[in-house]
């Protein structure tokens, strides 16, 4: 009964701290994400994703408290009964104590159920002050990440301001274009230039983007050195710049912000929202539409002399008389407010319609909308996962091929270590495998001195090559499980921590992006002050990596029957190898940082050679720190394939000799170890340079400050 009392009273700390833990996760981990937009500053976090997300990122976040409350009962546990255990010791026959209280047989008022009380509102209080805050706030913006909030809003943000977005989906004329066209008519053609006229009174053109060519030149660059520089989208003498300027941008981008309205207010006002985002059903959010539709306002309405309320963007059509500058930045400024409102609007809808819109037809613009709203290639993300299989793949092949011909390059060297299968090609004869390796095979394996030649039967030195031979091709078959197996679990160790790590980090950088603080920066001015406590985490989150590959293998090793004494005598055994993986761990990430944050402004021979340097300077640490703690076998003693090349100076007579192009363990192992990772770093370079979107480099690849730099940019340097 005791024990049921104990149970219900831990249970009941746990569910405290669930308690807590879903009060804290409802509440942004910074700064109300969408602050800058108005229409969305009421909203909670759990209204920017879809109700599957924002539970299983409660669970991740719920984790937190748990597995705290786990380690610190359970330790207090196991404190009690060591000095219990140490203060029995001490002690001699019965002490005439009882197990509890005589008054309180259930012992309702001792410690043992007082603890887990104890215990969880300790975490709280733990969680809550200034000093660790910060921890709680990492896990929570963990869980908000893993749930998309709010990156899943930023992104369909992203793409719905993509230039294309207009172009490609020709959506039909509405009421705020009609109204705003009703204006343009009485106005004289000289006064507006022909092509913003033309452009606003048809439907499927558009003036041209701010810095966008009138057409595409043509591209005489081969497949190669296409490649190696990214096609720019500035202007070239054959194009003819066709780019809005004075009052046709304001009109350009009056026009721009009204055809989005249009586009998206039939989805997300009125009627049609519940058609086309039927799994919504917050009263929040369709507030939003509410508010959205309140500051749109209707065509018909006139406003009144003495109206105070804020102007609808009907109100402000209404009011445009006169083509000034003025009466054209008052009216762009009120669109493009309400066009990003529209914007929000749909892309919380979105996300929390589990990224869709049912109900449309599939030629419609809705439809176009949809698809640019869904689409988006992650460069890193792809890139790392492409690049990690390769290079697993590759270094796996590798790795048997290493392991492998080491091995029978050692045992060439140390005959006793086939001495059985040696034996059985020699029909397993008495002594016959000590006379063939004394007659005719001079070894570091030294026989016995009171061992006499006429003591062994006669073999010929055809009939010893013969069963060395064949014993050498049984000896390579036996053993081809055990190097595969040596080679597995060696990369699946090397492939946790670098998942780890790489994954890690680039989560690091996406947070810092959402929070606005991750800044462009250049290499004239490097944070390192940001680069090396953002590597902090991942490099631990590596070294934790690392150490889930060595206990797989050990479960392997024991054939799935470990025991704790097992597992602790690999962390004694280890620890000290397991630390030093700090070092590479932390050049892996500071790399990855790099790598992803300026590969935009970099060509591929840039990218390529700043990852063959972090490479080289892994390849240093992993000699440098883990391998110091690592206890080898002397080198064998064999002739390398090196100098044997380097002596003869032709490389076949030195391919056909018995020679080996690994004659040490420290070089086997420093090979085995470093491969995964330095083609990871190889193979990420090229994939996140091959696969970024075209145009996108900043300043003809030169590493300038991206908005200054320009030379067409207007705005000065930062």
């Amino acid at each position: 009964m005791n024990n049921l009392i104990y149970a219900g009273v831990v249970l009941f700390g746990a569910i405290t701290l669930v308690i807590e833990a879903r009060r804290n996760y409802s509440v942004s981990a910074k700064h109300h994400p969408f602050a800058f937009y108005g229409i969305l500053e009421h909203l909670e976090a759990r209204h920017l994703c879809s109700p599957r997300e924002w539970n299983f990122g409660f669970y991740v976040y719920s984790l937190l408290y748990l597995i705290s409350y786990a380690v610190l009962l359970s330790s207090t546990e196991l404190f009690e009964l060591i000095y219990n255990s140490n203060a029995a010791a001490n002690l001699v026959g019965a002490t005439g104590t009882t197990l509890g209280p005589e008054s309180d047989p259930f012992n309702l008022s001792g410690t043992n159920y007082g603890k887990p009380l104890f215990i969880s509102a300790f975490i709280i209080a733990f969680y809550s002050i200034g000093a660790t805050r910060n921890i709680e706030l990492h896990i929570r913006t963990l869980a908000h990440r893993l749930a998309g909030v709010p990156r899943g809003v930023y992104q369909v943000l992203d793409r719905l301001q993509d230039p294309d977005f207009l172009s490609e989906t020709t959506p039909p004329t509405g009421p705020l274009m009609a109204s705003f066209r009703e204006k343009l008519k009485p106005l004289k053609d000289e006064e507006i230039a022909p092509k913003s006229i033309s452009d606003l009174m048809t439907v499927t053109t558009l003036p041209l983007e701010p810095g966008r060519p009138a057409k595409k030149s043509k591209n005489t660059k081969g497949l190669f050195a296409s490649l190696l520089s990214q096609a720019q989208t500035r202007l070239g003498p054959e194009v003819e710049d066709n780019r809005p300027k004075g009052k046709e941008q304001y009109l350009f981008d009056i026009c721009k912000a009204l055809r989005v309205i249009d586009l998206l207010r039939p989805a997300i006002i009125g009627g049609q929202r519940a058609t086309h985002f039927p799994l919504l059903g917050m009263k929040e959010l369709g507030d939003i539409s509410t508010n959205l539709d309140d500051s749109i306002g209707r065509p018909g309405n006139k406003r009144k002399p003495n109206d105070e309320s804020p102007k609808t963007l009907h109100d402000e059509i209404n009011d445009f008389k006169k083509y000034d500058e003025a009466s054209l930045e008052r009216l762009r400024e009120k669109a493009i407010e309400v066009a990003n409102s529209a914007r929000a609007v749909f892309a919380v809808y979105f996300i929390c319609n589990s990224r869709t819109v049912l109900n449309v037809d599939r030629q419609s613009a809705l439809q176009k909308v949809r698809a640019f709203a869904d689409r988006g290639y992650k460069v890193e993300q792809n890139s790392f996962a492409g690049s990690l299989f390769f290079a697993a793949v590759i270094a796996t092949f590798s790795g048997f091929f290493i392991h492998q011909s080491f091995k029978l390059q050692e045992v060439q060297t140390y005959p006793n270590l086939m001495a059985e299968q040696i034996y059985d090609r020699l029909g397993r004869t008495e002594n016959s495998y000590l006379a063939c390796r004394h007659d005719h095979y001079q070894t570091t394996d030294k026989p016995n001195k009171n061992e006499r030649p006429e003591d062994y039967p006669m073999l010929t030195q055809e009939v010893c090559q013969t069963a060395f031979d064949k014993g050498l091709a049984a000896y390579r078959k036996d053993s081809k499980s055990q190097m595969m197996a040596w080679t597995f679990f060696d990369n699946l160790a090397l492939l946790l921590m670098v998942a780890a790590v790489v994954q890690m980090s680039i989560f690091e950088k996406d947070v810092q992006m959402d929070q606005n603080a991750w800044r462009r920066w250049t290499m004239k001015r490097v944070p390192y002050v940001r680069l090396l406590t953002g590597a902090i985490l991942p490099s631990l989150a590596g070294v934790f990596a690392l150490s889930i590959g060595f206990i797989l293998r050990l479960f392997w090793n024991a054939e799935f029957d470990v025991t704790t004494s097992q597992i602790e005598f690999l962390f004694v055994e280890n620890w000290q190898y397991f630390i030093a993986y700090l070092v590479p761990c932390f050049v892996l990430s500071i790399s990855t940082f790099i790598l992803i944050d300026k590969h935009d402004d970099w060509t591929l021979p840039a990218t390529l050679s700043v990852a063959l340097l972090a490479s080289a300077i892994y390849v240093f640490s992993v000699w440098l720190v883990p391998m110091a703690t690592l206890r080898f076998l002397p080198p064998i003693d064999v002739t390398s394939f090196w100098m044997a090349w380097w002596n003869t100076g032709s490389f076949r007579e030195a391919l056909a000799a018995e020679t080996f192009w690994l004659t040490s363990y420290v070089a086997r192992d420093l090979l085995i170890l470093t491969q995964l990772p330095v083609l990871f770093l190889i193979l990420f370079a090229f994939f996140v340079e091959f696969s970024e979107t075209p145009g996108t480099r900043l300043n003809k690849g030169k590493d300038e400050d991206a908005e200054g730099a320009d030379e067409n940019s207007k705005e000065p340097k930062e």
